[in-house]
């Protein structure tokens, strides 16, 4: 069996100078972008700047990707822990006591939400998504960065939560249904708002100024004492 080589052919007299042309160019780019002072070298000083004086005094995108990579791997490492729990609960034959307990509360609010949405474009099955995805991302953000403006959210939630369990659930069990729902997000809370702190006495802050006063060194130079010239009627 005999193979053929395909015919080799040379490059034009131009491939070689434009691929240098573009290494060149690719090169020069490069380089411009990461001299001092230009962007590349910005954003590494900010990333500097926040590793070596905290997180907190880091550039504004530098908090923005850290938060945002640290609630993505909670969000996947809770995904994960709800999963090995759901596991080990289906194996111990607790998944139907979890099962009443998390109907206990959606229940209700599934009951809620769908007479409330009759009429609107909105359907009982999207705000219910909706429901729980604000509860969740409230709850992470408020556990995570413990950011005021997402307790805030949580509690809302929480509370709106309540009253939705209190309105829908029957009038025999509306009572252990609402304080079941009230020890969920108790338990959920704990972590969320970790660190607060309620006091009616007075947070006084003291500022301290210090003023250092700048030292002024005043060079002298001394030249000889000319003596000046006589008048004719000063000589004796």
């Amino acid at each position: 069996m005999t193979t053929t080589t395909p015919p080799f052919t040379e490059p034009g007299p131009a491939a070689g100078p434009a691929r240098r042309t573009l290494r060149t160019a690719t090169r020069d780019r490069w380089a411009r972008a990461t001299a001092p002072g230009a962007f590349l070298d910005r954003r590494r000083q900010d990333v500097r700047d926040a590793l070596d004086h905290g997180w907190r005094a880091g550039a504004r995108w530098v908090r923005l990707g850290t938060g945002l990579l640290i609630l993505l791997g909670t969000t996947a490492g809770a995904v994960v822990l709800c999963s090995a729990v759901r596991q080990i609960l289906a194996a111990s034959g607790a998944d139907a006591w979890l099962t009443a307990i998390t109907h206990t509360v959606t229940g209700p609010v599934r009951h809620y939400l769908a007479e409330h949405t009759v009429g609107l474009p909105l359907s009982a099955a999207d705000a219910y998504r909706l429901w729980v995805a604000t509860g969740l991302t409230a709850a992470l953000l408020s556990c995570v960065l413990r950011s005021t403006v997402a307790r805030i959210a949580w509690t809302s939630w929480s509370a709106g939560t309540l009253a939705a369990v209190w309105q829908a659930s029957p009038d025999a069990s509306r009572t252990v249904a609402a304080a079941l729902t009230a020890a969920v997000l108790a338990a959920v809370s704990l972590p969320a708002l970790r660190g607060l702190a309620f006091s009616l006495r007075p947070h006084i802050t003291i500022h301290r100024t210090v003023r250092v006063a700048a030292r002024v060194t005043v060079a002298v130079w001394s030249h000889p004492a000319v003596p000046a010239p006589r008048r004719p009627l000063d000589q004796p």
